[in-house]
């Protein structure tokens, strides 16, 4: 998988952008709060219909601009477009036939985004952890997506008839007993799922983190999971009062956690900056490697300030890694001079990017 050309309008800092980049390695440069990440953000954005780094739309639209829109050509072939407006509308088309819905372009065109902001996996809360692994699980497991779904709406339709009811004891039963019945069945899907592929995604993990961290060093991942095989509508009445008093379902895949370990501590209370982010690389290339298997396909690489906090042995590390045939396309961000010039001597090809105040450039 690769973007021959990227096509941009009033997507953050920038007002009107246009790029032509190469099929291997290109890289981005410039100081920080130029446009690098923004840039790289707009890819992610073709590929999943949102922002890795914005949770809400509106804040993607350039100041003053009343939309956006997102163009990518891919493989020769492929044109995708999204153009997003202040009225909330949002619109995605594969060569300019619109979808009926955004799932359908869901694996499409996979990428894998490695930035900053990553780091926050580890320190947030669970839903960070959860909506991570939900977007992997997604794209390489229709049934996942379509249990998720489902169980998404029907816990919002149950918070949302808790929290009408006046009384406990108006609680009409029959329909409680036929919501739970149809969790049960989901919550043992989507949890089955999420165990079987969890466990095929930490064989690639522990293989990258044992490549890139020091020996002696153990990284690992659980996961944690509130049901169990003997989910069943018992347990849901047991739960029900404290469901009515507190508006929510509390019992159930929505509080499943993802825990990350070094050395079998919790990363985010004795990890360093450096394993830490040597951890979330790891994690994104067991992303990526599974994406790549499952979807038959190569997601373009999206690396974005990847060498800050890590020393040069860990540098010189990662760039063999991405001079590995493993992957196809590559764009890499970073507002180091010295960097650029070791990368360069050891990535003749490399197709150089340099961006100023939402300008790009293509240096010669």
């Amino acid at each position: 998988m690769h973007i021959d050309k990227i096509k941009i309008n009033n997507f953050k800092n920038y007002k009107t952008a246009q790029i032509n980049f190469s099929k291997k390695i290109n890289f981005l440069f410039g100081k920080n709060g130029a446009g690098k990440t923004n840039l790289l953000d707009s890819i992610y954005y073709l590929s999943y219909g949102k922002s890795a780094v914005n949770s809400f739309d509106f804040d993607n639209i350039n100041y003053k601009e009343s939309f956006f829109s997102i163009s990518g050509f891919f493989n020769n072939k492929n044109e995708y477009k999204c153009v997003f407006d202040k009225s909330g509308n949002k619109v995605f088309y594969e060569n300019e036939i619109k979808y009926k819905s955004l799932k359908e372009h869901i694996g499409k065109t996979p990428s894998v985004f490695i930035n900053p902001y990553d780091i926050n996996l580890i320190r947030n809360y669970s839903q960070d952890r959860r909506k991570f692994f939900d977007q992997i699980f997604s794209q390489i497991n229709s049934e996942y997506l379509d249990s998720l779904i489902s169980y998404k709406r029907l816990i919002k339709q149950r918070n949302t008839y808790l929290k009408k009811v006046p009384s406990i004891y108006k609680i009409d039963t029959t329909l409680i007993n036929s919501y739970n019945e149809k969790l049960i069945e989901l919550n043992n899907i989507i949890n089955k799922i999420r165990k079987k592929e969890l466990d095929e995604l930490n064989k690639k993990f522990n293989s990258f983190s044992k490549k890139l961290m020091d020996d002696g060093i153990l990284l690992s991942i659980s996961y944690s999971s509130n049901i169990d095989e003997k989910l069943n509508k018992a347990l849901f009445e047991k739960y029900l009062e404290k469901d009515f008093y507190t508006k929510k379902t509390n019992l159930g895949i929505h509080n499943d956690d993802y825990i990350f370990y070094i050395n079998n501590k919790l990363i985010k209370r004795v990890g360093s900056q450096g394993q830490q982010k040597i951890f979330i690389i790891s994690l994104k290339l067991a992303e990526f490697e599974t994406l790549k298997i499952k979807l038959a396909k190569t997601p373009i690489l999206l690396l974005d300030d990847i060498f800050h906090k890590l020393d040069d042995s860990k540098i010189n590390l990662l760039i063999e890694l991405i001079l590995e045939d493993n992957f196809e396309q590559i764009i890499i961000s970073d507002s180091i001079e010295n960097r650029l010039n070791k990368i360069q001597t050891k990535i003749p090809e490399l197709k150089i990017f340099d961006i100023k105040n939402g300008d790009i450039n293509e240096r010669k």
